[in-house]
């Protein structure tokens, strides 16, 4: 989230562009201070407290409405042949696909219920594309019937579609999956999902093979190609690359006789976290505190566990402080930017280079298909946390414990380099430097660190105090929450500037945690 001014402290460091440990208030009404008291969605902090207790959840509507036009602006000046699909699995609920039906757009959709939850929000069935890389045969006779779009993920499950489709009498509109691209240090390995070892999609080398033996599937309509590289892409040559190869194969297609309706090229648009100086801080902390740790001194460690964090692993296994691997966390091209981007470059088309447009225009004009998730909702969302204490672990280094947990913050499973966090309750105070601090939660499980990467807080907390961390819209609330330690599950809300729009979920209660409703 980045509309309006920060509020708290003033900036400290020049050279790294931090506003350390501030509130981030903005011009939409989902955060400002009146009269040194913090106003949530046009709510008291204390107010939200009472009525759904911490840890919360709270996803902003006007934020992400936002984002969807800026991503409709860009191919509406760019390419108006674009299309988009919510990532439905980023923040699954009927009323964020209401959202997303009332500003016209599709969504992509993995399971029953995602799909469901769509049909509900408003989406039109047509404007749904089926992914994911175990499609149910429920779940593909649900896509027929209602004549939806299907992301075939591979061979293999070209053939359960086609299958389906024939006991239905069906003819199933798709697009092919592929993947096999041999790029590296795009982004964390963990959410690369466009390589040779991917679990999505069929590798290249294959489809000019599946193109040739298309007819043997007479209930299918292969209208086009798809690839989703990964989520927070913060450079365009990894799309150039993919896009050029889906152009090849579209030709390809075309030349057998096929017709090229769509070229569908996923997500992962990066999200807007740090400022560029903040992300050369950052990644400079991690590389001298990995290195002093090598020396022997552990007193610079800036990652949990003396870990190196985002730093490259060599083949011998070694670290090479020279090269971030890990997910990367700025980018000169957020959001839509990195959309038109691509729309304004150019491309490899069978060795020779050519524009996006023009590669586009020769294949007239089909369909571009783009997936957004975490750049549409990322920074539409917070979490309020509740301090437990503070101590020091290791020698020298803080640890600040709260009542909450991993399974309240996907990210943290997969090791982020940054999450940006404050003391949202007695807002005003300050001490005369930041406080540094790694953030544990209160599991029973040791790999509990909320955050591995030290967080800059504008004073040390106290028992008591409650924490906000920003940019949590996305993935962070739902994608690994469990009832672990018999601790409930936290309240996730929608809201806009007058409060309370929905309750996406309800807090659990004693009878829900152990099913004795």
């Amino acid at each position: 989230m980045k509309f309006g001014k920060y509020s708290g402290i003033p900036q400290r460091d020049e050279i790294t562009g931090f506003e350390r440990g501030t509130i981030k208030c903005d011009d939409l009404g989902f955060i400002n201070i009146v009269d040194s008291e913090v106003i949530i969605s046009g709510k008291p902090l204390d107010w939200w407290i009472e009525c759904f207790d911490l840890p919360l959840h709270l996803i902003f509507a006007p934020i992400m409405v936002h984002n969807i036009r800026k991503f409709k602006q860009a191919f509406y000046q760019h390419y108006p042949q674009g299309h988009i699909r919510f990532a439905g699995k980023v923040n699954a609920h009927p009323s964020i696909f209401k959202l997303v039906a009332q500003e016209g757009i599709g969504c992509d959709v993995a399971s029953l219920n995602e799909m469901k939850a769509a049909l509900q929000g408003g989406v039109d069935p047509e404007d749904l594309d089926i992914n994911g890389n175990a499609k149910s045969d429920k779940l593909i006779d649900r896509g027929l019937e209602l004549n939806s779009f299907f992301i075939a993920d591979s061979y293999e499950e070209l053939k359960s579609i086609n299958q389906r489709a024939e006991l239905m009498n069906k003819k199933a509109k798709v697009a092919l999956r592929v993947a096999g691209f041999e790029m590296d240090k795009v982004t964390d390995a963990n959410i690369f999902t466009a390589g040779v070892w991917s679990k999505f999609g069929e590798n290249i080398k294959n489809i000019p093979e599946i193109i040739d033996n298309f007819h043997k599937f007479k209930y299918l309509d292969l209208h086009g190609f798809h690839s989703h590289i990964g989520s927070q892409v913060a450079e365009p040559q990894a799309y150039y690359e993919v896009l050029g190869k889906l152009i090849e194969l579209s030709q390809l297609l075309e030349e057998k006789g096929g017709d090229c309706r769509i070229i569908n090229i996923g997500g992962g648009f990066p999200a807007e976290y740090v400022e560029k100086n903040e992300w050369k801080y950052l990644v400079n902390r991690v590389r001298a505190g990995y290195i002093s740790s090598s020396n022997g001194d552990l007193s610079q460690c800036f990652v949990w566990g003396d870990e190196p964090g985002g730093l490259a692993l060599r083949r011998d296994g070694t670290i090479t402080d020279q090269v971030w691997t890990g997910e990367k966390m700025y980018s000169d091209y957020p959001r839509e930017k990195m959309l038109e981007k691509v729309l304004t470059g150019e491309v490899k088309v069978k060795g020779k280079t050519i524009s996006v447009k023009s590669a586009l225009n020769k294949l007239g004009n089909p369909k571009l298909v783009i997936e957004p998730g975490r750049s549409i909702a990322e920074d539409s969302g917070i979490t309020l946390v509740k301090v437990s204490h503070v101590r020091k672990v290791a020698g020298n280094h803080y640890l600040t414990t709260v009542e909450a947990n991993v399974t309240n913050f996907a990210t943290a499973m997969l090791l982020p380099p940054v999450n940006q966090w404050t003391v949202i309750s007695e807002n005003l105070k300050s001490d005369e430097s930041p406080f540094e601090t790694f953030l544990a939660g209160n599991l029973c499980y040791s790999g509990d660190i909320i955050s591995k990467y030290k967080v800059f807080l504008q004073r040390k907390p106290k028992r008591g105090d409650v924490l906000c961390c920003y940019h949590t819209g996305a993935y962070d609330p739902s994608f690994f929450a469990a009832n672990t330690n018999s601790f409930p599950r936290p309240a996730r809300i929608l809201t806009d500037q007058n409060g309370v729009v929905d309750i996406i979920k309800k807090r659990d209660s004693f009878e829900q945690v152990f099913s004795l409703e």
